[in-house]
């Protein structure tokens, strides 16, 4: 068994040097293909491998010009964010004091109920006004129909 190891290994040996330069005639023929015949094929690519890269250049400076542009957009996001918070609090104590809020409410010509829960409850809140329509059901009959003078209950929203 030792004297096949020893014989393989002396082969493997003596054939190294022409797998050796097998892979490297293999890797002659390849960088030829590559590169082309001579110099200036190489020259050439190198050119076009830095127009190529002016070319990202470009592409990469709009894409920098839109980036900024978003950042400054999202700055002024932020700051109406920053405005509103510091009215609202970071607890909502502000629209939890509307939540509880009650009272009445005179119509004035022209009102509606979802424009009255849009005065009475906030802005974002105009489809509560089945509240106001449901506190006040003994005076409105049609909730398209309300009418000035009527004096409205309005209750706590839920």
């Amino acid at each position: 068994m030792k004297k096949a190891v020893l014989a393989f290994a002396l082969f493997a040996l003596c054939m190294a040097p022409f797998a050796l330069a097998q892979d490297y005639d293999a890797l002659k023929r390849e960088v030829k293909m590559n590169e082309g015949a001579g110099e200036g094929d190489i020259n050439a690519q190198i050119q076009s491998r830095l127009d190529d890269a002016a070319l990202l250049n470009k592409e990469a400076e709009g894409v920098e010009f839109e980036n900024k542009a978003l950042e400054g957009k999202i700055m002024k996001v932020q700051k109406v964010h920053d405005f509103w918070k510091t009215i609202i609090g970071e607890d909502n104590a502000f629209l939890q004091k509307w939540a509880e809020r009650e009272g009445d409410h005179v119509v004035v010509e022209g009102e509606c109920l979802w424009m009255i829960a849009g005065m009475e409850y906030g802005h974002p809140y105009y489809y509560k006004w089945p509240l106001i329509y449901n506190a006040n059901r003994d005076l409105i009959k049609d909730p398209d129909l309300i009418y000035p003078g009527w004096n409205l209950k309005i209750p706590a929203m839920q």
